[in-house]
């Protein structure tokens, strides 16, 4: 009887512990739908917050144009994306500083204005060099900025300014060396921003630009009829004709 009464004692506990927990409501659980649910809600409302913001902040427009006579010009006109400016004398003037011409990377956005799509788009841009009374010196300034900006999509080897003169508006500039780049595009838009750098100089008129005894010009060029002579003579007229003709318009 004993063995007997301390099995029933345990047993008739565990009925009355079951009964008891019965009586109490479980705690409500989230679905795993009402957690899909709230997280849309959420990504729903954020975006459409920063659809807001972007909306009401406008993003400032460039302002860079071709240079004939040296412009004043914002100094951020590049983008946001460019390789900004750094002026280590910011009380010179922009129009007072020598311009030349680069090639506008494919990650630049948005594209500067006075971008000419000359097989490659080249762009007009301030140094941090400024115009002396000497053209000479000027131009030998804007040429060795050039045939060393880390932009170029071509390389050189011994590359060199030989010789610049000038007199009466007419430039006369000879280089030495040879250019490389993948395809005759590349030495085609190389020659073209030499071309646009020489008469970026107001003063310029007139001008001979020669690579180992050719006209600039030839550079890249395959077919013989679209040659120029290696004396060939290039006025501003011509140039800032095909800087029109050949102006970036945007898509």
């Amino acid at each position: 009887m004993k063995i007997f009464g301390r099995t029933i004692t345990p047993l008739f506990l565990a009925v009355v512990i079951l009964a008891s927990c019965n009586s109490f409501k479980p705690t409500p659980t989230t679905s795993s739908a009402d957690m899909m649910e709230t997280a849309i809600s959420t990504a729903s409302t954020a975006f459409a917050e920063t659809q807001r913001i972007s909306t009401n902040t406008p993003l400032p427009l460039p302002t860079i144009f071709f240079p004939t006579t040296p412009i004043p010009i914002s100094s951020t006109a590049l983008g946001p994306s460019s390789t900004p400016l750094v002026f280590t004398d910011p009380s010179i003037p922009l129009s007072e500083r020598i311009v030349y011409y680069y090639f506008v990377l494919s990650a630049e956005n948005p594209i500067p204005e006075g971008t000419v799509l000359a097989v490659h788009l080249l762009a007009p841009t301030y140094s941090d060099e400024t115009y002396t009374s000497d053209t000479v010196a000027n131009l030998k300034t804007a040429l060795r900025i050039v045939l060393n900006d880390s932009r170029n999509i071509w390389i050189g080897s011994d590359l060199e300014i030989d010789n610049v003169n000038f007199r009466n508006g007419h430039a006369d500039v000879v280089l030495q060396g040879e250019y490389f780049g993948i395809g005759g595009a590349v030495l085609e838009a190389a020659s073209r921003q030499i071309l646009l750098t020489v008469f970026a100089n107001p003063s310029v008129q007139t001008a001979t630009i020669s690579l180992n005894g050719d006209t600039i010009w030839n550079l890249g060029v395959s077919l013989e009829e679209n040659a120029k002579p290696d004396d060939y003579v290039y006025t501003r007229v011509e140039i800032e004709t095909f800087i029109n003709e050949h102006a970036y318009v945007p898509p």
